[in-house]
């Protein structure tokens, strides 16, 4: 919260800085400039609309020329001149005055006179420049030593450093000709406004303004800061219930659209995190009575054996090392499951006949469980090799089996059916049993989940058979998955890339 307060505040206080800098600071330099370039533009227009005029225009005051003098003098403040070489007489009557023209709004022009005229003619005359600067010391009586001359077209920054010293105007002069041949000198005054008591008036008013601005800023910072650090601080109030094992909170706090998807985000990732605490009570609650019923009948036909010397013979043991071999697959099912969990499981491909593999494991089956009267069909049409880990993709096919077997019904009859269809084939196990509810299709791979929750378990299963499947599949990079109907069944299937 104080990091957006303070990063508020010195964005405000950057935008005041800004201000005086170049409100007051940079002002005059910034006019000063704009009215050199303005100038600038302005001596080569009204030059144009001279050159080469009448000189007899000047002195009719409804000539169009005038007017359109006039306008610019107005429109520009600046006052327009236009003077003959001193002692000429192009004009008839003409006397040592060397004004020919001046617009109305130039009133009484002090600056310059007939000797003066004549020093920034000569002067001019011995540079190249068409078009020029004339800097006047302001002196009563100035001199020729005074009159500096500097080219239109130098850089602004130059000009702007040498024309300082006319504090009043920025007189600029062209040479033109008029219809009769002569030369004449155009002078321009263009007027600077003193800045000084404009600069003194921003000042006053930009101290309002930064006072009002910090002020704003301050409050508008509190408002934003908590608005956004608000529901930040009940998020992690409700994280801190969830780290301890609340997983029943929800995450209600409200804001940004990025604060209302964290908020989403979070209550998902509650509700999986619910999920996987049930199915992992779930899981501990079946291991325990997994391991606590195998090892109970060990330990009560091995006291058994132990005090009834009658009762040591060869189907008690047997009985033994049954449990022992169901305590066995459920142990290392859990090292399976581990081994993927932690991906440190190992592959090793190699180039084998699934055919035979599926044809040796479907006999297996019709033996062991020829007393329960299941029946095993095998299809297939043709002996097919891939590339695989030989002993996980057994280990898939008897999961897939057991998992058949387990929710057959009273169907009793499963298919295993290999299908080659372009460059892939396909192994699928079907049962006729129970199925398997649409919505329970999803969440079948995941570890610990049981669709059937009063399901018992078949003694040839661990209950870790499809999580153990899954990751075996995907480290294949096997497609796979299942089809399945509520009371007609289900289809556990994978599909193996063939050999080229």
């Amino acid at each position: 919260m104080w990091k957006l307060f303070f990063t508020f505040l010195i964005f405000a206080s950057a935008i005041v800085l800004v201000f005086i800098i170049f409100q007051i600071a940079l002002l005059g330099d910034f006019y000063r400039t704009n009215k050199i370039n303005r100038t600038n533009q302005l001596i080569y227009d009204v030059s144009d609309a001279i050159e080469n005029q009448d000189i007899q225009d000047f002195t009719q005051n409804e000539s169009l020329l005038l007017k359109n003098l006039e306008k610019i003098s107005i429109d520009e403040e600046a006052a327009i001149y236009l003077y003959a070489k001193p002692y000429s007489s192009s004009i008839v009557g003409a006397t040592n005055d060397t004004l020919i023209y001046k617009t109305i709004s130039g009133g009484t022009f002090s600056k310059l006179d007939s000797n003066l005229i004549d020093e920034i003619w000569e002067k001019a005359k011995l540079t190249t420049y068409d078009k020029f600067y004339a800097i006047i010391s302001v002196n009563p009586v100035p001199t020729f030593n005074q009159i500096q001359i500097l080219d239109v077209n130098s850089s602004v920054r130059n000009l702007t450093r040498d024309l300082s010293s006319q504090n009043d105007s920025i007189m600029c002069c062209s040479f033109v000709r008029l219809s009769d041949g002569d030369e004449y000198l155009l002078v321009l005054d263009n007027k600077i406004i003193p800045v000084e008591s404009a600069v003194a008036t921003l000042k006053l008013q930009l101290t309002y303004i930064a006072f009002i601005v910090v002020v704003f800023t301050i409050v508008v910072a509190i408002l934003i800061s908590r608005y956004i650090s608000k529901p930040l601080s009940v998020m992690n109030e409700t994280a801190k219930l969830m780290a301890k094992g609340n997983y029943d909170v929800v995450f209600e706090g409200k804001g940004y659209q990025e604060v209302n998807e964290l908020n989403q985000t979070l209550n998902n990732t509650i509700a999986e995190l619910r999920k996987t605490e049930t199915l992992r009570r779930e899981l501990m609650a079946n291991v325990s009575h997994d391991l606590r019923t195998p090892l109970t009948m060990i330990k009560g036909y091995a006291e058994m054996m132990q005090d009834i010397p009658g009762e040591n013979n060869p189907e008690n043991l047997q009985i033994i090392i049954d449990e022992v071999n169901r305590l066995n697959v459920l142990v290392n099912d859990m090292l399976d499951l581990s081994k993927i969990s932690s991906k440190t499981i190992e592959l090793h491909p190699q180039l084998y006949s699934i055919t035979d593999n599926l044809i040796e494991i479907v006999d297996r089956y019709q033996k062991f469980q020829e007393n329960n009267e299941f029946q095993f069909i095998l299809n297939y049409d043709q002996n097919i090799n891939v590339i695989a880990d030989e002993s996980k993709i057994d280990q898939v096919i008897y999961n897939f089996i057991n998992n058949a077997i387990n929710y057959s019904g009273n169907s009793k009859k499963i298919e295993i059916n290999q299908i080659v269809d372009g460059s892939y084939v396909t192994i699928s196990v079907r049962d006729y049993g129970v199925g398997i509810k649409k919505e329970d299709l999803v969440c079948i791979w995941d570890r610990y989940y049981r669709i059937d929750k009063g399901h018992k378990r078949s003694i040839q299963g661990s209950g870790l058979g499809l999580s153990i499947v899954k990751g075996i599949l995907e480290y294949h990079n096997f497609e796979y998955g299942v089809d399945s109907k509520v009371g007609e069944g289900s289809t556990f299937w994978f599909k193996i890339p063939l050999k080229e």
